[in-house]
């Protein structure tokens, strides 16, 4: 797990600090309770400038900043704009959490939304991030596995297992170019109509950063575009790539989906996690009260829930599907392109 970010220039604080504003994506009147929801948000974009400017440059403060702010805002939704938790907004806001903040950790609340959400996204965006974080981690641990081996055959004195530096190479370019695509693959996969740059093709330059010598320091030429000869010879969940269901190669994508992004499936009624939400990140504990519902749907949803036992019924209900318009023409991609210059160490 990544312990700090390092920041290249001052550019990069500027545009993290541009962000205090980036909740505001998802327009107040759509929310249950617009007056609460305005004043939440305006008192964390202004918590948030306050805080990066008693950074006084310090990078590693300035990240702490921003992913306290990004919680923040991550209750101002489940207080007063729990109506549009499963939409693209609220999930592309929660994947933007996840690249600016590498203490970040699920459970995220009404992240990725449950199947069949009322007001989901078009793309379960949610989904795709998660492949993306899972695969960092399996990529990691399996280059690690490598290394470890490396120490075992040589505190045996067993060289002829090591075979020469090539075989060392090979090892560990197995376990990049795995975790490579499994990551890339999950746009194509998982939202095959999309738009890959909407659907979070990008991630995969944020959590995997080319710029990162020590993350293999046995390939220090290492490139993506490199992979299709390895892929064809390796079976990826053998080295324990568990969580994505395709491995495409760099040659080997099919067709680009096209869709944009837009919610689908009806409205959300009630708040998803009943009136009172509590969750954790780090070393933080937040307990959320939910506002502007009516409290007599509310009680009426808790008790279908507590009856509608054996089902993967969501407490939110849905009415009419109804589809909604594009949400926006950029993926988180193009948001991480403007505001990411860092080095991930």
């Amino acid at each position: 797990m990544l312990s700090k970010f390092l920041f290249s220039s001052a550019a990069t604080l500027m545009a993290l600090s541009s962000l205090a504003n980036a909740q505001t994506n998802i327009t107040e009147k759509d929310c249950a309770s617009t007056s609460e929801y305005s004043k939440c948000n305006k008192d964390v974009a202004d918590k948030w400038s306050s805080c990066l400017q008693g950074c006084n440059g310090d990078g590693n403060c300035a990240v702490d900043c921003g992913c306290n702010s990004h919680q923040q805002y991550i209750n101002c939704m489940a207080e007063s704009c729990w109506n549009q938790v499963y939409s693209c907004k609220y999930q592309l806001f929660v994947q933007q959490y996840f690249a600016v903040c590498p203490s970040a950790e699920e459970p995220i609340p009404f992240w990725p939304p449950p199947n069949n959400a009322p007001n989901r996204c078009s793309c379960d965006i949610g989904k795709v991030t998660q492949t993306t974080l899972s695969s960092r981690n399996q990529q990691i641990q399996c280059m690690q596995n490598v290394t470890d081996q490396i120490s075992t055959d040589v505190s045996n004195i067993n060289l002829s297992n090591l075979n020469n530096g090539l075989d060392i190479a090979n090892r560990a370019s197995d376990c990049a170019c795995c975790g490579a695509s499994a990551s890339i693959s999950a746009a194509w996969d998982i939202c095959p109509n999309t738009e890959p740059t909407l659907a979070g093709v990008d991630m995969w330059g944020v959590f995997f950063p080319s710029n990162l010598p020590n993350l293999y320091t046995s390939l220090p030429n290492w490139a993506w575009s490199s992979c299709d000869s390895t892929l064809q010879d390796t079976k990826c969940q053998d080295l324990g790539f568990t969580d994505a269901d395709k491995f495409y190669k760099p040659g080997d994508f099919p067709d680009n989906g096209t869709s944009t992004l837009y919610n689908v499936g009806g409205t959300v009624t009630a708040p998803p996690s009943g009136t009172v939400l509590t969750w954790s990140q780090t070393s933080t504990t937040y307990t959320i009260t939910a506002t502007g519902y009516d409290i007599k749907a509310v009680a009426s949803q808790s008790e279908y829930r507590a009856t509608a036992t054996g089902t993967d019924q969501a407490f939110a209900t849905q009415t009419a599907d109804s589809g909604a318009g594009a949400v926006r023409n950029g993926g988180l991609g193009a948001v991480v392109a403007g505001i990411l210059a860092v080095l991930m160490l």
